[in-house]
């Protein structure tokens, strides 16, 4: 869902500004209440334009303004009006999904109050009904709405101040929503009767004041808050010269079987390749390692949990206190270095303007978060959850497929301060543990594969607006450490990793126009290994394998410069370099970056590309694989073209080269020498409609590597069509039915054609042409059936969730019996139908 805040037209504001105005305030100074009527005019206008710089010191004085005024005058009317106003008009147009429904409620039960204390106040009803007008209709607040406004005609008479006409026109929209044309159209010819020169009549009635019940009624101008279903997205503006994708929280809450997981929200966007099954992000043919996580500036080692050797099942990110999330799939800005397919950049929420608590369960996992405002300046947030899935598998007969069920503990922390306009510190943490122990049958061994992985970030950031905010400085310091071990055979190894990074930025506004922008990082870390890791494909215990006991360490210096600038009233262009010394490397590598957007018409065009680098640096452990074809590579080129449509529905379409080089030997196969993706990624999105929104995305890949033997083969992510559609449907007030379908061309990989013995009577693989094999198509049809409930402080949920309704056989890999004469599937995790039943309460 989007979340608007759009003000009432000038004329109505100020007669509710004189109304208001009137005296009320006899124990309350007259001083103050004229300072916190100014406090909350300014936050209004500064709401009006998305000004949160502005909006937030004016928003704090007026609510701690009229916040004294209601103690003074504790059956005071007007404070608690001018305080719902400041909960919506000031607060909501920066708050999220979940932040708007507790700010609504809050405000809603300040007008109650407000009635309850003079039930003919005509603005405390008019502004309560306009939270229920514009609260999304299948919550069922329509009839609360049509109920206050019909109180108010009663009460108006045939007055007819000018305010009175919004009580026509909004109540005509309500009649014309549940159907009651007849009337809509009879109290727009009243009110154009009482208010002749009101021209807004005449539109819901009809050019030149016809009497047409069926003309389309007009959007009102006095929407209070609209929070409407919306997907993933990109910008629009002519200067959004790259083409990104941005990620809102409840993006992550409501995609059908995203298991409210960032990591797996993200797979659903254009770009993204469905390469597995878990919560690894491949872009574009590339290894999830080539595109970086970020939160609140700090670098993660690894974004999962429940890891395994085919990458993790979940995300270790809580999207309860997730703001926003920034994702770039190719020819990204010269800000981000070391990565070489895209970028995942995820923020925080900043500081709570309301205090808010909330649980969420299902039947696998419980959390609870709190936002918790301590001063006008100062406020802290929290989130933790547990995880448990013996209950899961239990109801679904799995319980033997593991010696040790996942279970996982998670938490995030911050604290954030806000000194003064423009300026916000904040204190970041994260923590986690995971296990799990799944009966497997692979490398020759059957048994438990044993995972265990834990996660401790610490991050401080900070941004301030200089030069009458022409100046924008960011920074942002970290330390993080993720330990795991894995035990499966002979198989015992652990590996622990530190870092510590740091980095500043820079935007600069120029008075001509354009952006500068400029900024330098540096990161150190280290790994210690320590076990025992085998040295063939064969993992039963007596496997050959040898001892491990190592360390090393690395650093990365790094630093760019970006020059923005709009050429014309349709062009605009940004040019950037990045020189890094990388990590694992000893040379200084530059990359140049270019980026260009055209506006024509509703379409933006844009052009991209560049060079990037990443250092040979990596965390992931890999079995000993002599049939896969090896190396890392080091450096990639883009190249982008798209062309992109807003409007509804919005089309997005990008073609794009990437070709790799500068591989280094990792792995036992076949070298690789160079490598070259090409693709076409593609999505239409419908998020206006009344009834049904969603979005489908379609991409083609073609990967080969070149083998230093001179062969060409499939890339290990040559994924060459997959499809993502996502559809949400109100189809009651109150209810909505979701579904996510997957489709993804099988990912190739190297067959085992049979064993040959050797000298030493061991059996050998005879390995088919690399990656000449494919896996199976995949297919995972999800369902969701959500009842959202209205709650004073917020929206609550109840859903029944189904992963795999069709309950589809998917295979992620094969293993090989003795001899490698037989060949058997191993089913993904989610191969089985499997239901999640959970709630969501906002306090």
């Amino acid at each position: 869902m989007r979340s608007k805040t759009i003000l009432g037209a000038a004329g109505v504001m100020a007669a509710l500004a004189l109304l208001a105005g009137e005296a009320g305030a006899q124990a309350f100074p007259a001083e103050k209440a004229a300072q916190a009527r100014t406090a909350v005019a300014e936050c209004t206008a500064a709401g009006a334009r998305k000004d949160e710089a502005a909006a937030r010191p004016a928003s704090a004085q007026a609510t701690a303004l009229l916040r004294e005024w209601m103690q003074a005058e504790p059956r005071g009317v007007e404070p608690r009006v001018r305080l719902a106003a400041v909960r919506v008009r000031c607060e909501i147009p920066f708050a999220d999904m979940m932040g708007a429904g507790a700010l609504v409620g809050q405000a809603n039960g300040l007008l109650e109050e407000a009635l309850q204390i003079d039930s003919t106040h005509w603005e405390a009803r008019f502004s309560l009904a306009m939270n229920h007008f514009h609260t999304p209709e299948f919550l069922g607040r329509t009839p609360d709405a049509i109920r206050h406004l019909e109180i108010l005609m009663r009460q108006q008479g045939d007055g007819a101040q000018p305010h009175f006409a919004e009580t026509y026109l909004a109540l005509g929209d309500l009649y014309r929503r549940t159907g009651r044309t007849d009337e809509a159209a009879a109290l727009w010819r009243r009110g154009a009767a009482l208010f002749p020169a009101d021209g807004r009549f005449a539109e819901k009635l009809g050019t030149g004041g016809g009497a047409s019940a069926s003309a389309p009624a007009a959007r009102d101008s006095s929407r209070v808050v609209v929070m409407e279903a919306i997907t993933v997205e990109a910008g629009t503006r002519m200067d959004d010269t790259r083409s990104a994708v941005a990620l809102k929280r409840v993006d992550v809450l409501t995609t059908p079987g995203g298991t409210a997981d960032v990591m797996q929200a993200f797979q659903t966007a254009p770009g993204a390749t469905r390469a597995a099954e878990g919560s690894d992000l491949y872009v574009r043919g590339g290894d999830p390692a080539e595109a970086p996580v970020f939160v609140d500036g700090a670098r993660l080692f690894y974004p999962g949990r429940y890891e395994t050797l085919n990458g993790s099942t979940f995300g270790i990110l809580d999207s309860q206190v997730l703001d926003a999330a920034y994702f770039s799939s190719g020819g990204f800005s010269a800000r981000y270095g070391d990565a070489l397919s895209g970028v995942l950049d995820v923020r925080t929420i900043g500081r709570p303007g309301t205090r808010t608590l909330a649980v969420n369960a299902n039947t696998v996992q419980l959390g609870t978060s709190l936002r918790l405002p301590m001063t006008p300046s100062l406020g802290a947030w929290g989130t933790i959850r547990g995880t448990d899935a013996r209950l899961m598998l239990a109801m679904h007969g799995r319980a033997d497929e593991f010696a040790r069920a996942p279970a996982a503990l998670e938490g995030m922390a911050g604290m954030v301060w806000e000194p003064r306009a423009g300026t916000e510190v904040k204190l970041t943490a994260m923590a986690d543990e995971d296990a799990l122990a799944r009966e497997v049958d692979a490398y020759g061994y059957s048994g438990p594969f044993r995972s265990q992985g834990s996660n401790r970030l610490a991050a401080l950031s900070g941004r301030t607006l200089l030069g009458e905010a022409r100046v924008a400085v960011r920074g942002a310091v970290s330390a993080s450490r993720r330990q795991t071990r894995f035990r499966f055979g002979v198989l015992d190894r652990e590996r622990t990793d530190r870092g510590a990074t740091a980095r500043v930025d820079a935007d600069v506004s120029l008075a001509g126009g354009g952006r500068v922008s400029f900024g330098a990082e540096g990161a150190w870390m280290d790994n210690a290994q320590a076990g025992i890791v085998p040295s063939t494909d064969r993992l039963a215990p007596g496997s050959p394998a040898d001892a491990l006991d190592t360390g090393e360490d690395a650093r990365h210096l790094g630093g760019y410069v970006e020059a923005e600038r709009a050429l014309s009233s349709s062009l605009a262009v940004i040019a950037g370099m990045r020189a890094d010394r990388l990590p694992g490397e000893d040379a200084w590598s530059a990359d140049p970056r270019l980026a260009l957007a055209y506006r024509a018409g509703d379409w933006t065009l844009r052009l991209g590309g560049g060079v990037f680098h990443q250092g040979r640096w990596r965390t992931r452990y890999r079995v000993p694989d002599a049939g896969a074809p090896a190396g890392t590579p080091t450096a990639a080129r883009h190249l982008v073209v798209g062309a992109e449509r807003g409007g509804e529905p919005s089309l997005k379409v990008e073609g794009y080269v990437k070709r790799y080089a500068g591989y280094v030997a990792d792995g036992d196969g076949p070298r690789i020498e160079a490598g070259r993706v090409a693709g076409v990624d593609a999505i239409v999105r419908w998020s206006e409609q009344r009834r049904l929104n969603g979005w489908i995305t379609y991409s083609y890949l073609d990967g080969q590597v070149e083998l230093e033997d001179g062969r060409t083969a499939p890339g290990a992510v040559d994924v060459r069509h997959s499809l993502t559609a996502v559809a949400r449907w109100s189809f009651r007030p109150g209810w909505e039915l979701g579904s996510t379908l997957r489709i993804g061309s099988g990912k190739p990989f190297t067959d085992i054609t049979g064993g040959r013995e050797g000298p030493d009577g061991r059996v050998a693989p005879v390995y088919g042409a690399p990656n000449g094999a494919r896996l199976p198509t995949y297919r995972r049809l999800d369902a969701r059936v959500t009842r959202y409930l209205p709650m004073r402080a917020g929206v609550g949920v109840v859903y029944l969730e189904t992963l795999n309704l069709l309950d589809t056989k998917n295979v992620s890999g094969y293993t090989y019996g003795a001899g490698y004469a037989e060949r058997r599937p191993t089913l993904s995790y989610f191969s089985q139908r499997t239901l999640v039943l959970g709630l969501g309460l906002t306090f």
